[in-house]
């Protein structure tokens, strides 16, 4: 297999070797070409693509960072890019015409065979976040009443449509799915068998308007590759295979991880500057009300602070360790809630569990503050106002990291979005009016530290 690295590729360019790059370029891997394409500088994208044949470029083409792809559709040929959607599955066509302006994609959905265009427009009405967003509609269906040697000539008849052929949904004369026939049971049944004799009657199905994390709980929970998509009828309309969950799971794990920042939608590494600006500014204009709110706290023990003003050295740590220990609860809870862990019978068990490992969490922590403060200052008052407060905050860290994204969750707003901001406020005004609460009680009395 032909490699290429960084250097060679610049050097053809740079030297306008197209011809020689075209032959070496299109015998890579597609995934080795789409690294290519985001390693290199933006003036070289449309280069290397338009290099690409049709067959490469369907497959690269949905896997290109948005705004790259974005860039390359606005200068691509209109013919080029029916040639290159006539090889894409209908699936990933349907995501490319979805993403284009409306007036572009009605004009391509003209061009297109009709049979596509009819197939990709009805995909099109579904949520993409859906399993009918996800599915494509190439698959090998046979019916009930079917012998061994009439669907393996069926399957040899429709093998270039239908790619990765692991399985034949087997449907009545209603097109309704009843089994599910794996290839390698096929081919060792009798011949006069049909495939109602065949097939796996017990089949795992997701209706068309099922959640995309929910599909992929399902392709987890059963340790499945393929998945049919039906009607609430029952009716067979797609598939759903394992590679296109792993692109659901890790998008849904980069969603959530954008959202417990703030970021709703993805800001990668060489984004736009202005367009960063505009997807985080709001998170920290946001972020900036939450922190005058708890500078506001802190304002009203001003004067406990003004007499004993090594109260300020130890109240990070406070806050800190408080925010730290939230944060972990936050992402055990949501985890739990994005893989269905949690249900209405467990949720206030997960709940007491993450308390009592805030409370055991905070006794030990606390304890070592303690004898930390009573080192640096000789007071052992201070050690126990340390120590206490610490475990009022992590009480309160497991409290509200376990609670708010299971209300966010019953409220159906998506746990990870703004949890963490909320959740490092609370901590951060528990802390501070637990310690100079507790500080203004019992070291009223203490000279200066």
């Amino acid at each position: 297999m032909i490699m290429l690295t960084y250097s060679e590729i610049q050097k053809y360019l740079e030297e306008n070797r197209e011809t020689e790059l075209k032959t070496n370029i299109n015998e890579l891997h597609p995934a080795d070409i789409v690294q290519i394409i985001h390693e290199l500088p933006v003036e070289y994208h449309n280069r290397i693509f338009s290099l690409l044949n049709d067959q490469n470029a369907s497959d690269v083409l949905p896997e290109l960072f948005d705004e790259v792809r974005e860039e390359i559709l606005k200068n691509i040929q209109q013919q080029r890019l029916i040639n290159i959607i006539d090889e894409m599955e209908t699936d990933e066509a349907a995501d490319i015409i979805g993403d284009m302006e409306e007036e572009a994609s009605r004009n391509l959905l003209e061009k297109i065979e009709e049979e596509d265009s009819e197939t990709i427009k009805q995909l099109l009405l579904y949520d993409e976040d859906s399993a009918g967003g996800l599915m494509q509609t190439e698959i090998i269906s046979v019916l009930q009443t079917m012998k061994r040697d009439e669907i393996i000539e069926y399957i040899r008849a429709n093998i270039g449509e239908v790619e990765n052929i692991h399985y034949a949904f087997v449907t009545d004369d209603d097109k309704k799915l009843v089994g599910i026939l794996e290839l390698t049971r096929l081919l060792l049944a009798r011949p006069d068998w049909n495939a109602e004799k065949i097939m796996e009657r017990e089949v795992i199905s997701a209706v068309v308007t099922l959640d995309q994390e929910q599909v992929a709980h399902l392709f987890r929970k059963y340790n499945l590759i393929i998945l049919p998509v039906v009607d609430e009828e029952n009716h067979l309309l797609g598939r759903i295979t394992v590679d296109d969950i792993i692109d659901v799971i890790d998008e849904e794990a980069s969603e959530d991880a954008y959202k417990m920042v703030g970021l709703e939608n993805e800001d990668r590494v060489f984004t736009n500057p202005i367009s960063s600006v505009k997807k985080r500014l709001p998170w920290l204009t946001l972020n900036l009300f939450t922190a005058l709110l708890v500078s506001s706290v802190v304002g009203l023990f001003e004067q406990t602070i003004d007499r004993l003003s090594f109260l300020a050295v130890l109240m990070p740590i406070v806050a800190g360790l408080g925010g730290n220990s939230g944060t972990q609860t936050l992402t055990v809870i949501t985890r739990g809630i994005a893989l269905g862990e949690l249900t209405i019978r467990n949720t206030w068990r997960a709940i007491f569990k993450e308390v009592t490992v805030g409370i055991i969490n905070g006794l030990i922590i606390g304890s070592i503050a303690m004898v930390i403060a009573y080192l640096l200052k000789g007071n052992i008052i201070l050690g126990v106002v340390l120590g206490t407060s610490m475990i009022c905050n992590m009480f309160i860290a497991g409290l509200i990291g376990s609670t708010i994204p299971v209300i966010m969750k019953t409220l159906k707003i998506d746990p990870a979005l703004a949890s963490s901001v909320i959740i490092t406020m609370l901590t951060d005004i528990g802390g501070f009016a637990s310690f100079l609460g507790l500080a203004t009680v019992f070291l009223k009395d203490v000279a200066v530290l």
